[in-house]
């Protein structure tokens, strides 16, 4: 089976901030497994990757924190970068309780060429994703309604999946944390 396109959202070695007032019980752990950087490419490359076409696309979610390092590692499997991707969340996290974070990244790889996006579908998206968040991990159905949009043909993969969609194989070890609403 080969697929031409992946959405990546990695289980990123991430913990919650301090323990909060209103939930003193609450651990800092988040409610699934999380992985190193090394763990999560190794994962991919012999569970996922192995199974791309000759020409296809990566679609990588990340935070400001892994955003530099899951850009690096894909450069240093010949991906190529084509576009940044920012979800806006119209909400978020005050870390410190500095400045809220209602951002994520997609950044859009690709290998050896570009696939070719569907010619109605030009020009008509932008580099941000406005839709807000829901609990966390759940990533916006704008994203997947776009990347569907652009390449409406291809065998599709969502990779630590969460959620199921229609028209994407779903890849991960909590594929129905989420029920569709």
């Amino acid at each position: 089976m080969q697929y031409s396109h992946f959405v990546v959202d990695p289980p990123w070695l991430q913990r919650k901030g301090g323990k909060r007032r209103v939930t003193p019980n609450q651990g800092r752990d988040l409610d699934y497994p999380t992985l190193s950087i090394p763990d999560i490419f190794s994962l991919l490359d012999t569970e996922v990757f192995s199974l791309a076409a000759d020409k296809h696309n990566v679609f990588l979610w990340a935070i400001d924190k892994y955003l530099h390092d899951g850009e690096a590692a894909m450069e240093e499997r010949g991906y190529k970068r084509h576009a940044r991707f920012v979800w806006d969340k119209t909400n978020g996290v005050s870390p410190a309780f500095t400045v809220r974070y209602s951002h994520e990244y997609l950044t859009w790889f690709y290998k050896p060429k570009l696939l070719t996006i569907d010619p109605s579908q030009r020009g008509k998206h932008t580099t941000v994703i406005r839709e807000s968040s829901r609990q966390h991990s759940r990533k916006p159905d704008a994203a997947y309604a776009l990347i569907d949009s652009i390449y409406p043909t291809g065998k599709r993969m969502d990779v630590f999946s969460r959620e199921k969609r229609k028209g994407w194989d779903q890849w991960g070890n909590d594929t129905a944390h989420f029920q569709c609403d």
